[in-house]
């Protein structure tokens, strides 16, 4: 019996022609159905968030800004929790603080772009920034003199809410925040980039599938607080204002360091980077990085607490501690 050759005759125009047009027609169903569920998804992650507390948006001017709170209004005063380059901080370290909630009011300010507040694409000052966070919480109500609570990048920003303005702030805990130095002009100014594609991916549902699996639970939260944590970070994530403000910080420190000024407000510093002294690196540090910032801003307390920069959520029982402490000290 004879073998049959191989046919190695090429598909016909016609038939690789039907073939590209039935993957293009599954592609374009598929996106639409991943626009569909993201937008059905990101309606119901809304309603979730303002049930549990964590969206608040509130005027200010022609945008708004999302100020969350919880605790006690009438209590031993008001803190404002600024976040550093992340979103989702009010649900991740709410539960370390929910200790302090029986005495203290917090007010978790999302600026804009970050935690659901609306987006922008004008520059990320310092000085704008500042401005917002001032008239978010102003326009929420909340009665000065504030205790303002930062982490990270945070801390720059309430350091020069301090020093620019210390009449509105009663004190200032400092949470392992960005120390800010003097900066080379070449040096201030970085590149914001990848906004579209995040924007993209976002829009078609990638981050309500991707971003919960890459995130870690490392702060033991509850399911809603995790769920809450995710849907905030996504939010924060797609935005212009998140771009620019991180092609801005070098710009933003530098800036901030020529108006830091010594100020009566108390400051408390939670050391983690700078934390082991018994380290040679982290002692030499420590005198070139954080001394020459918080000698500039004068009346601080500095707590040695080495560890991760998210101190609040590796070491929460040291660091409730502290806060306990210095908070009993400024009544």
């Amino acid at each position: 019996m004879k073998q049959r050759k191989n046919d190695t005759t090429p598909p016909s125009p016609r038939k690789l022609a039907k073939v590209f047009l039935a993957l293009a027609i599954a592609l374009v169903v598929l996106l639409a159905g991943l626009f569909i569920f993201h937008k059905i998804k990101h309606s119901a992650d809304m309603k979730f968030l303002t049930e549990q507390g964590y969206y608040n948006p509130v005027s200010v001017g022609d945008y708004s800004m999302n100020v969350a709170k919880f605790g006690n209004e009438n209590g031993r005063g008001n803190i404002v929790v600024l976040s550093g380059m992340g979103g989702g901080m009010s649900a991740e370290i709410r539960p370390v603080l929910k200790d302090f909630e029986d005495d203290y009011q917090f007010i978790y300010v999302g600026r804009r772009g970050w935690d659901a507040s609306d987006d922008t694409k004008e520059a990320r000052t310092v000085e704008a920034i500042v401005e917002e966070y001032r008239s978010a919480v102003k326009a929420s109500g909340i009665e000065e003199p504030y205790i303002l609570m930062a982490h990270s990048m945070g801390g720059t920003y309430a350091s020069y809410w301090v020093s620019k303005y210390p009449d509105e702030i009663k004190a200032f805990i400092n949470i392992d925040g960005t120390y800010v130095e003097p900066i080379a002009e070449e040096n201030l100014q970085g590149k914001a980039s990848g906004t579209f594609l995040y924007k993209v991916a976002a829009n078609f549902g990638l981050g309500d599938i991707l971003l919960p699996a890459l995130l870690t639970n490392n702060a033991g939260l509850s399911k809603d607080e995790w769920r809450a944590y995710c849907i905030l970070q996504q939010l924060s994530i797609p935005s212009d204002a998140t771009a620019n403000e991180g092609a801005m910080v070098n710009r933003n420190r530098n800036t901030t360091w020529n108006t830091l000024k010594e100020t009566d407000v108390p400051k408390l510093y939670i050391s983690a980077r700078h934390g082991d002294l018994s380290d040679p690196e982290s002692e030499e540090a420590n005198k070139k990085e954080l001394l020459p910032y918080l000698n500039k801003m004068g009346n601080y307390q500095i707590a040695y607490l080495p560890g991760s920069h998210f101190i609040y959520k590796t070491e929460p029982k040291e660091f409730r501690n502290y806060v306990r402490n210095y908070l009993d000290s400024v009544e």
